[in-house]
């Protein structure tokens, strides 16, 4: 049994074929699944309540990597600006004045928007705290908010992602272990599924 805990996204996008793959090639693996974010995943891995953690930083909010964990880069992709599909202006700036939206248990994409808008000269107005990208799309499209978002997932038909320019945000996912871990076959199996 591999226990695993890890953020939506990746559960969905890498370790859900995974599991399909393990279930023709290491039938008797048994991955148990977990969601939770990133420092939430960190303190199970520490408490050994996980084998293996699913976790994401950003290129403008990197993740200081301790000796106790041994990370596996998995995939990366572009953030831009979720903003109501009526509005064309993808600078900035020209939301200062808007709400924001961010995550609810991860101060990683905060982090970043702080960054972003410090760079554009604002301090923004963070108004909702919420964990699920169907939430985020909703309160978006609804004209309570805007966000950063993934542009490579499709969103609500009324929200639309423009490109941020630069610097650019990439989310980057990564395979995390404790020392050693990796080396155990029912772990390093699911690690080369991933």
């Amino acid at each position: 049994m591999v226990r695993v805990a890890g953020f939506a996204t990746a559960i969905r996008r890498t370790l859900l074929p995974a599991i399909d793959r393990l279930a023709r090639t290491h039938p008797q693996v048994e991955v148990r699944v977990r969601e939770h974010e990133p420092l939430e995943a960190f303190d199970l891995l520490a408490r050994d309540r996980v084998d293996l953690a699913l976790t994401y930083d950003y290129n403008l909010a990197p993740t200081s990597w301790g000796h106790d964990h041994e990370s596996t880069p998995l995939w990366q992709t572009a953030w831009g600006l979720g903003v109501p599909l009526t509005e064309t202006r993808p600078d900035l700036r020209a939301q200062a004045d808007r709400p924001w939206i961010v995550n609810s248990r991860s101060t990683a994409d905060e982090d970043v928007l702080r960054t972003l808008s410090t760079l554009s000269g604002f301090t923004p107005r963070i108004v909702h705290r919420v964990d699920s990208l169907e939430l985020v799309d909703d309160l978006i499209a609804a004209g309570h908010g805007v966000a950063l978002l993934p542009r490579d997932r499709a969103t609500h038909p009324d929200v639309a992602v423009l490109s941020l320019g630069e610097p650019s945000v990439e989310l980057r996912a990564y395979a995390v272990t404790r020392p050693g871990r990796r080396r155990w076959p029912p772990v390093r199996a699911v690690l080369d599924h991933l």
